[in-house]
């Protein structure tokens, strides 16, 4: 069997050739692509010079195909139900739709969004699931490559293909257990010092978003834990004497293990943005979209802190 160019056949024609079969007159075609007569015409002259077969035949009650052309026709059907497909734009449906989205974010993205986010989902698309993955330095590599959907990050510089929605503005505040001795009284720069401290480092590192501070005032603290884990330090910290010192939204977070108590930090830091961040090759994806409305809106109902707070570009460490 001779084959033929494909190039020999365009679209258009196979839809003239799809319509005619269902219509038997080149002109009931023609109103329905909304083509002129003549171009119909033409459109079944070029597929009858390609397929070297007349295709359709004048009958009784109208354009009548060829032995060849049913043998065609169940193969275009399924050629044009195919490129309706192709172009036809896809819809996301939140009640209906059976997804995963892959988030990645610290220990303090997951406190502050998850326990708002999972009722919303539950709620608007019950089928929807989120996976939970680390945030490494290597976040932004897998935004590109598929890897993850989203990231929870802080206001610091990111690569440009990326984009980015400022959820919320964030401070800091501190916990310690209930009846610290730091807790009686005015809380002094002093008092704050002379208690240990412990450190949360997301991504390692020896000091934190106190520790600046401290050193643009010539002072120093004592930590005596490095963690890069928020919930674990919450229980330590309720049951020792140290100091943790981490954004506000977490520290509201943690204190409800119900031993701990939050008070603002005695030194001045200016508070950071908390965005959510995405690749270009997501934008326009409907499915990605919903979920970026969906996790803005399930943090719109967060107050900004009225506490006087501490900022550290980014929020790996504290």
């Amino acid at each position: 069997m001779q084959k033929l160019n494909s190039f020999d056949l365009d679209f258009t024609t196979l839809r003239v050739l799809n319509s005619l079969f269902e219509t038997h007159n080149t002109t009931k075609t023609a109103e329905r692509l909304n083509l002129s007569q003549p171009s119909v015409s033409r459109a079944l002259a070029k597929l009858r010079r390609a397929l070297g077969d007349p295709i359709l035949v004048k009958g009784p009650g109208g354009l009548v195909p060829s032995e060849r052309a049913e043998i065609i026709r169940t193969q275009l059907v399924a050629v044009m139900a195919t490129m309706d497909a192709f172009l036809t734009r896809p819809t996301f449906d939140a009640k209906s739709a059976s997804r995963v989205f892959r988030l990645s974010t610290t220990d303090y993205g997951a406190l502050v969004l998850l326990p708002r986010l999972i009722p919303l989902l539950a709620k608007s698309a019950p089928h929807v699931a989120i996976e939970i993955l680390p945030f490494s330095a290597e976040v932004f590599r897998h935004l590109g490559d598929g890897q993850t959907d989203l990231v929870l990050y802080s206001d610091d510089e990111v690569p440009a293909p990326l984009r980015s929605r400022t959820l919320f503005r964030e401070n800091y505040s501190c916990l310690v257990r209930k009846g610290h001795p730091i807790l009686d009284g005015d809380l002094g720069l002093d008092d704050f010092l002379a208690w240990p401290h412990a450190l949360v480092s997301v991504l390692g590192g020896r000091a934190g978003v106190v520790d600046e501070a401290l050193f643009a005032l010539g002072r120093r603290r004592n930590i005596a834990m490095w963690i890069p884990y928020f919930a674990t330090t919450a229980l330590v910290i309720a049951k020792s004497d140290m100091i943790l010192t981490v954004p506000n939204r977490a520290a509201e977070e943690l204190k409800q293990v119900g031993t701990l108590v939050l008070f603002p930090p005695p030194l001045v830091i200016e508070p950071f943005d908390y965005r959510l961040l995405w690749h270009e090759r997501s934008h326009a994806d409907l499915g990605h979209s919903w979920l970026r409305e969906a996790i803005a809106s399930s943090l719109s109902s967060l107050l900004v802190s009225k506490l006087q707070t501490s900022h550290i570009r980014g929020e790996g460490t504290f």
